[in-house]
């Protein structure tokens, strides 16, 4: 553990912690809205119809530009933070298990960050020409079952990447061990329940916890 470099650790709490209440925000801030209005301020891609969807972007292009934005710089918040906490646990005695956690987040980050793309330019040009054309597209017909795809493998990826960081931890005591079995199990858990049963247990808010909670043990360190 002498090797550590405290800069590292801090630097590590202070993106995880920072990555999840990015996240976060733009959710509670749709829940506000809905306790206002009685509605969120656009429809679940993957629970109506695709014009539905389309239109709901077009009432509040606003709003899914916001949403977009604070879920991909979440998202690349807590990739800079488990880069950190990957160099941290390399420096702590762990070769394999970091990196391949890092690696796992990694490729569903840039695969979520493709999908971010796709929302911020071709989902609202689809839902400026929906309304006029009194129909959608028979291409973007598919695009929500192509995003929601996008978002389990994500997932699966994020979850797969705590276990992975799980096992790091245990093996190099950086926290305490049940920082380490709580990451583990919770990855474990949320991969196999996604793969088994799909998108009634995708929910990408559940991910940030666990970065939330090391987070905050790196910056008590």
């Amino acid at each position: 553990m002498e090797n550590l470099n405290p800069s590292v650790v801090r630097l590590s709490g202070v993106l995880l912690i920072s990555g999840a209440v990015t996240f976060w925000s733009i959710i509670v801030a749709a829940i506000v809205y809905q306790m206002r209005t009685g509605s969120l301020p656009f429809k679940d891609w993957a629970s109506v119809p695709a014009r539905d969807f389309y239109e709901s972007i077009a009432v509040h292009p606003g709003w899914w530009r916001w949403v977009n934005r604070c879920f991909a710089l979440g998202i690349v918040m807590t990739a800079f933070g488990l880069t950190a906490l990957k160099l941290a646990l390399t420096d702590a005695g762990d070769r394999v298990f970091a990196e391949l956690g890092w690696t796992s987040f990694l490729i569903g980050a840039l695969l979520w960050l493709v999908l971010f793309t796709f929302n911020g330019s071709m989902a609202i040009w689809a839902a400026e020409v929906t309304p006029s054309q009194g129909s959608v597209l028979v291409t973007f017909e598919a695009w929500p079952k192509w995003m929601e795809r996008i978002v389990l493998i994500y997932m699966i990826l994020a979850y797969t990447s705590l276990a992975f960081y799980g096992i790091a931890l245990l093996n190099t005591g950086l926290l305490a061990s049940w920082a380490g079995w709580m990451a583990l199990s919770v990855g474990l858990a949320g991969a196999a329940s996604i793969i088994l049963w799909g998108s009634g247990f995708a929910i990408p808010l559940l991910i940030h916890i666990v970065p939330f909670l090391i987070g905050i043990l790196l910056l008590l360190k």
